[in-house]
């Protein structure tokens, strides 16, 4: 993760870019006006596989690996069942 925060940092610097107004009080109530993160992991990892500037920055082998280790950590969070399943949905069972 640390590769892929420095190579975006290293990407910005080199490219001049900017990084838009500074946000005050609460930024997520703020109207968007920039492109936007994608809103979920599942979104993210596909939006990470189909970067050519993370594949440039990490190297096509780190690339392919980071990727599928960020669906298997996906999948093993998405199949584990939660306290909170246990209390809402265990008397329906």
């Amino acid at each position: 993760i640390a590769a892929t925060l420095l190579a975006g940092i290293l990407k910005g610097l080199d490219e001049g870019l900017d990084p838009g107004p500074e946000t005050t009080g609460n930024g997520y109530e703020a109207a968007v006006t920039r492109t936007t993160m994608p809103a979920d992991w599942r979104a993210a990892i596909e939006a990470a596989r189909a970067s050519s500037f993370l594949k440039g920055a990490l190297g096509e082998d780190l690339h392919r690996t980071f990727v599928a280790i960020k669906q298997s950590e996906y999948l093993r969070v998405a199949r584990t069942v939660s306290e909170l399943d246990y209390h809402l949905y265990l008397h329906e069972v």
